[in-house]
């Protein structure tokens, strides 16, 4: 897993279910109050999330990616990049 920074020893990383979004609840609902887990946001309808924005540190998010392998969960975790629209390198010509 590549490493998003957001500060030393900590990126951000998106968490969303594997098709239903029932796990991601559950999900949700256990980490609300770990203190090394921050939510940053959620993304879905109301209520229903299918993705959450975690903030944490590099080994918290390798360690629930363990955990999520391990115990057969239909989670995926994967660090939050930002979205652009050339890929973010140099600029292309002719665009």
């Amino acid at each position: 897993m590549a490493l998003t920074q957001t500060g030393p020893e900590r990126g951000r990383y998106m968490v969303r279910a594997a098709g239903d979004a029932i796990p991601l609840k559950g999900f949700i609902d256990s980490i609300a109050s770990h203190p090394a887990i921050a939510i940053v946001d959620r993304i879905g309808p109301a209520g229903q999330p299918h993705t959450v924005v975690l903030e944490t540190s590099h080994d918290q998010a390798r360690a629930l990616e363990q955990q999520f392998q391990q115990a057969q969960q239909p989670l995926i975790i994967e660090p939050d990049s930002p979205l652009s629209l050339f890929g973010g390198g140099p600029q292309q010509k002719g665009i």
